[in-house]
């Protein structure tokens, strides 16, 4: 579930979305999102002071938590 919700809500944030690759590790109670975004598509994940990424991983953390698990998010080169 986390998963699908992670890759939509980044795929509606970027101008490439058919590049954007999500890989993620799942452990007992943490799922790690891994996202791999073109580099000009980095900017709009970021956001203007890492606004937008803080507002992805609160919001994730958020529905996370609604199932007992925990998120962590990395922007991968």
């Amino acid at each position: 579930m986390l998963y699908r919700l992670c890759r939509f809500l980044v795929a509606s944030l970027v101008d490439q979305p058919d590049q954007l690759k999500v890989d993620r590790i799942e452990t007992e109670r943490v799922d790690i999102f891994f996202l791999h975004v073109t580099r000009e598509d980095r900017g709009r994940v970021l956001g203007r002071g890492g606004r937008t990424i803080a507002a992805l991983r609160a919001f994730l953390e958020g529905a996370a938590a609604q199932i007992d698990r925990e998120v962590v998010i990395e922007i991968v080169d």
